[in-house]
Formats: structure tokens, C-alpha cells, sequence
């Protein structure tokens, strides 16, 4: 198994050092990028020597609604392609589909049509995603984020909708735990597992030795499920970074 943190480029050569394998940078940030700050981007990954192989946070809420009444792809597809184009020439083969501020569901809008239009969304970016060979993973929010695609399942009921090779499934521990969903429901979706992420369960802190939750649970089931790809770190360093990140992989590594 491969493991990474979501951080920035400016952390990248301390990961290196720590052990990790990729760090996961927000993708939308490709599309804010100036030409000459994208090189500065590529400079740095070459510099310290390891990959964003996966990136998150694939639309800006603030800028693009795919959910309501108010919907408009045409920027959209722009968007997509510049950033899934910049992704690529860094190394990045997934991108994380999670977007509560995009896709959130509004007061008293039918849900059905929200489904319809997250389908169009993703039938909208599948066939980007694999001209630059970047598969999509649908990430469940825990439902204090997001009113829509809250569990494993619902994702990949997701995927199934669109049914591309290239719209595939994430899971995250901490969203599982905090929807009290059952881990142990990951290998049913095993033929549509793309990316993981993992945190603690309430506070959303770097999953640490003895800090309470059963991480055993989770990487048992990827086990089960023959995931053998990438486990991300998606929260917040409560004892700095380079001090929680090396035990993280440690304890990550000792369950894998």
C-alpha cells in the first residue's frame, strides 16, 4: 500500500524524508495557477523528489454549483480541462470528487434532479479524466458537510449511474466513522475502491497509536477487499507535522 499526506508542495521533501510515497495537493488550485506559477509548482515536486499522485478538493464551491437551479457546465468543462491538463504533467492519477460547497443539495430542491445533475456533472468530466489518464474517486461526506452522496455505497451507486471506467469510488475512515457506517461494507464495493482517505474520528487529527479509534477495522477491510493502492492522511497535526506524520506511518504501516 501506498500512503501520502493531503498538504501542499511546500511540504512535499519533508514527506520524502519521512517515508511517504505522494503527497495530495487540492486540484482546483491548478485552474488559479498562472502559467509561471504552475512551472514554480513543477519545479518544487522535481526538487524534493516525490509525486502528487492524488489530488482533493476537485471544485470550488464558492465558484461552481452543479446542484440547484442555478446551473452552468460551460465554465465548468474550461475549468476541468485546465486543471485535469496541469494534474497530468505533475503525475497525478486521481483526483478526489468530494465538493460539498458544488454539490450540496438546497432547501426543498428535489433530490432526484440532484442526482440527475451530479450524474451530468461526472459524465461532464469522465471523458477529460481519461484523456489525461486521471480517474475520479467519489468521496462520501460525513452529513454534518454535506446534505447528498454521504455514504460508501451511495457513491458508488454513483458510479454505477455513470458507469465510466474512469468515475471509481473513495472511502474515508473518518466520514465512515462519523455516519456510523460499517467498514466492514467496503469489500461488497471492492470491484469500485479508487482512493482512501483516513483521520481521526471526531476531531479530524492525524490517526495516532492509541488515540481511541480501531484504524484495524478500516485497513482489514481494504485487506478483504484486495485494495492495494493509496491511503491518504486528510486532517490536522495537533503535535506539528513532521512529529504526527512520522508516527502516523508507522502505525499505518503496522496495519498494513
Amino acid at each position: 500500500m501506498k500512503f501520502g499526506i493531503c498538504t501542499g508542495v511546500e511540504n512535499a521533501a519533508l514527506l520524502k524524508k519521512i517515508g511517504y510515497d505522494y503527497f495530495e495537493p487540492g486540484f482546483a488550485n491548478f485552474g488559479k495557477m498562472t502559467d509561471d506559477e504552475y512551472k514554480s509548482f513543477c519545479d518544487e515536486v522535481a526538487k524534493a523528489g516525490i509525486k502528487p499522485e492524488a489530488t482533493n478538493l476537485m471544485l470550488p464551491g464558492t465558484t461552481y454549483r452543479i446542484v440547484g437551479e442555478e446551473v452552468d457546465l460551460a465554465p465548468v468543462k474550461d475549468f476541468l480541462e485546465l486543471c485535469f491538463a496541469r494534474a497530468a504533467g505533475i503525475g497525478c492519477e486521481t483526483v478526489v470528487f468530494g465538493s460539498s460547497g458544488a454539490k450540496k443539495v438546497p432547501d426543498g430542491f428535489d433530490r432526484a434532479k440532484a442526482y440527475d445533475q451530479i450524474e451530468d456533472y461526472l459524465r461532464l468530466a469522465a471523458p477529460i479524466a481519461q484523456n489525461n489518464n486521471i480517474t475520479i474517486a467519489i468521496e462520501p461526506l460525513r452529513f454534518a458537510e454535506c446534505n447528498i452522496i454521504n455514504f460508501v455505497a451511495e457513491a458508488a451507486y454513483m458510479a454505477a449511474r455513470v458507469d465510466h471506467p474512469y468515475v471509481r469510488v473513495l472511502g474515508d475512515y473518518y466520514h465512515i466513522a462519523m455516519n456510523r457506517e460499517d467498514c466492514e461494507a467496503l469489500p461488497a464495493f471492492a470491484h469500485r475502491l479508487e482512493h482512501m482517505h483516513i483521520a481521526r474520528n471526531g476531531n479530524r487529527a492525524y490517526p495516532l497509536p492509541g488515540d481511541g479509534c480501531d484504524y484495524a477495522v478500516f485497513m482489514n477491510a481494504l485487506k478483504q477487499a484486495g485494495y492495494r493502492k493509496r491511503v491518504s492522511i486528510e486532517g490536522k497535526a495537533e503535535n506539528g507535522l513532521e512529529v504526527d506524520a512520522e508516527k502516523a506511518l508507522e502505525l499505518l504501516k503496522s496495519l498494513d
